[in-house]
């Protein structure tokens, strides 16, 4: 990590203090501080994402404090600072697009804001999905050879399947 994200790392962290302390005026300012270091940086990776969460934190600060029009226009960049970096469906996008739905709600635009939620919706699930297919669950799954319901005496325990022989397999 070069010095500039480390500098703006240190502004965030400065603003969630802050704000976990009340002091929104002060949250405010760090985030936009870190927001103007990570947009004048070089073109590095890393910056780009620090700028995305802080465009993020300051748009739904923003919209907590009753700003929406500042908090619209910071939260639109801040979604496309995150598709840019992250993609389009990282559930690090969820924030931005549910507080940028808030802010369309507020605003009386019922039909945008339900866009921005039913994506919002589509990111977390798919999120889960993906989640719920890499963590087993609290007891193992069931062998898929056992086909009984029950877990397999074999030691299964994450789909990670390797035969040790002919008809027996293990976790490997």
């Amino acid at each position: 990590m070069d010095a500039t994200a480390r500098r703006v790392r240190r502004h965030l962290a400065r603003a969630r203090r802050n704000e976990t302390e009340g002091r929104y005026a002060q949250a405010e300012g760090d985030l936009r501080a870190a927001l103007r270091q990570a947009r004048a940086a070089p073109g590095s990776g890393s910056v780009s994402a620090e700028a995305a969460e802080a465009a993020s934190a300051l748009g739904i600060l923003l919209e907590a404090l009753g700003r929406p029009a500042e908090a619209e226009e910071i939260l639109l960049f801040a979604v496309r600072l995150h598709e840019r970096v992250h993609g389009p469906d990282d559930s690090r996008l969820a924030p931005s697009l549910n507080a940028l739905g808030a802010v369309r709600q507020r605003r009386g635009d019922l039909a945008g804001a339900e866009r921005l939620y039913a994506r919002v919706v589509g990111i977390t699930t798919r999120a889960a999905a993906r989640s719920a297919r890499r963590t087993p669950p609290p007891d193992g799954p069931t062998c898929p050879r056992a086909r009984t319901g029950f877990p397999c005496l074999c030691g299964w325990r994450d789909g990670g399947a390797v035969r040790r022989g002919p008809g027996a397999h293990s976790f490997g």
